[in-house]
């Protein structure tokens, strides 16, 4: 989990974060930085911040999964994560098929180009659809894993390592 991402996602400051989990600033700033590995951590740190994140502990373990953007069955971009980026490399420049402008996005950046894939944070019920994905908070990574970031306005998908599907297997009907 990249932990600097989810507290953007949140509008939560690091230092607020340290106030609500009881996780000294000292500690908790390294590992939100990158400077500090997660694995690095004591039990009582990924409980907190299990707890704060609402997931579990795996899930801080967790690396977001390089993919690639489709436009129906044509490959538009890959997409590969380092620590703290994503590298994009575009195969078109057309724009109907292209959602990035850059070849090199932050995490959070990349965060909010996903969240256009996504239902809005607000909706009525949210946590309904959400729950249908087996999943328990609105993080834009995870949701568009699920639905390959598929919308009934435009034929832009994602395709992750070791799936074999085309745009007839995720299309909206």
């Amino acid at each position: 989990m990249d932990l600097l991402s989810e507290l953007k996602l949140r509008s939560i400051s690091i230092n607020e974060c340290s106030k609500r989990t009881g996780i000294p600033y000292g500690a908790l700033y390294p590992l939100v930085k990158g400077e500090k590995k997660i694995e690095k951590c004591e039990y009582a740190t990924l409980k907190k911040l299990s707890d704060f994140f609402s997931c579990s502990i795996e899930d801080l373990f967790s690396t977001i999964e390089d993919f690639s953007v489709y436009w129906e069955d044509e490959k538009t971009a890959d997409v590969i994560f380092s620590e703290s980026q994503a590298q994009i490399t575009r195969y078109t420049t057309n724009p109907v098929k292209q959602i990035f402008s850059k070849d090199t996005l932050s995490l959070f950046e990349l965060g909010e180009i996903l969240k256009w894939r996504c239902w809005d944070e607000n909706r009525e019920n949210i946590e309904k659809y959400l729950f249908k994905l087996g999943l328990t908070e609105f993080n834009p990574y995870k949701i568009c894993r699920k639905t390959h970031g598929v919308m009934f306005q435009d034929k832009i998908w994602f395709k992750y390592k070791g799936e074999n599907l085309s745009w007839d297997d995720v299309k909206c009907s």
